[in-house]
């Protein structure tokens, strides 16, 4: 008999890689994913998959996040796993991080206008920072499709570890991208750490570490198109004397490359400073100057109550 007439053409449905089985294979396969599903729904502390034990001690999770929950974490809905992934504890999640980001923002810088402070949580908390975050905590993506890992004879439990989100019956453009999933997967481990201690000072400290720690100027994320008229306009609604630009020095005013030192003055109060090749762009850069001294205000350590500024100036 020759060979082509051994194979019996078999469409596997979810696997696009898999065009011809042979029947019993196909009855292997199958009881190989479903284990794969098993272990996803029934995993406790007694599991020892390699990639969670490590993780979970990387991290430093605590002892009531089971290996089942953090499997979870690492399941996105994209990877086809009915009933048991994380889409629920994304949502919860990403509400967890944005308030705990949200509020030692407004701690340290009272004074951001809205739009900067929005722009600067989600400099925080942005898909790529979160993937950045996943990468550093050593999150793995399963890049193998079930066929190729059946094909190895690959242990099930060594994909309980690692990020599943590819679903192999669809092509790549129509999948979760990488990025996307390990965000993902961050924003579920947060949820996860507060749903097992019920402690939101315990979870902040843990954003903190990770999250906060990174460093962010917020005087990059604002943009001012006419600070003199915003400086008047502040100064008006705070009381102070109308601010005023005076020249500090200048150098080369009939060179090519002159240079103007200004500085702006509500009274005998110095508010800002600032240069530029002219007088225009010396007041310019002398009001943003304190603007930003203003918005970016931080108050002093322990100080009680915090102070919440009365908002943007609109001109």
């Amino acid at each position: 008999m020759s060979f082509s007439k051994l194979l019996n053409p078999v469409r596997v449905r979810g696997f696009a890689s898999c065009a011809k089985l042979y029947q019993s294979e196909l009855s292997s396969l199958k009881e190989y994913k479903s284990t794969i599903s098993d272990l996803l729904r029934n995993a406790g502390h007694e599991l020892k998959s390699p990639n969670l034990v490590a993780l979970h001690s990387r991290l430093g999770l605590p002892q009531g996040l089971s290996y089942s929950l953090l499997s979870r974490c690492l399941t996105c809905r994209s990877s086809g796993e009915v009933n048991y992934d994380n889409m629920s504890l994304n949502i919860f999640g990403k509400s967890l991080l944005t308030m705990a980001v949200t509020s030692e923002l407004m701690k340290k810088h009272p004074r951001l206008p809205g739009v900067v402070l929005n722009a600067a949580v989600d400099a925080y908390i942005n898909d790529h920072v979160l993937s950045n975050v996943a990468s550093s905590w050593g999150i793995e993506p399963e890049t193998q499709s079930v066929l190729d890992r059946y094909a190895k004879n690959e242990n099930a439990t060594i994909t309980l570890g690692k990020l599943r989100y590819f679903q192999n019956s669809t092509d790549e453009l129509h999948n979760f991208s990488e990025t996307n999933a390990m965000a993902v997967a961050v924003r579920s481990i947060f949820a996860a750490i507060y749903s097992v201690d019920k402690d939101f000072n315990k979870t902040h400290k843990f954003i903190s570490d990770h999250v906060l720690s990174r460093k962010l100027d917020v005087k990059d994320l604002f943009a001012f198109e006419q600070p003199t008229r915003e400086l008047a306009a502040l100064c008006r609604r705070q009381g102070l004397e109308k601010p005023v630009s005076k020249l500090l020095a200048e150098n080369g005013r009939l060179s090519k490359s002159p240079l103007f030192i200004v500085g702006v003055f509500s009274g005998e109060e110095k508010l800002g400073e600032g240069y530029g090749s002219s007088l225009k762009e010396a007041k310019a850069r002398a009001a943003t100057d304190a603007l930003l001294k203003w918005y970016c205000y931080e108050p002093v350590h322990g100080q009680q109550p915090v102070v919440i500024d009365q908002g943007e100036v609109l001109v």
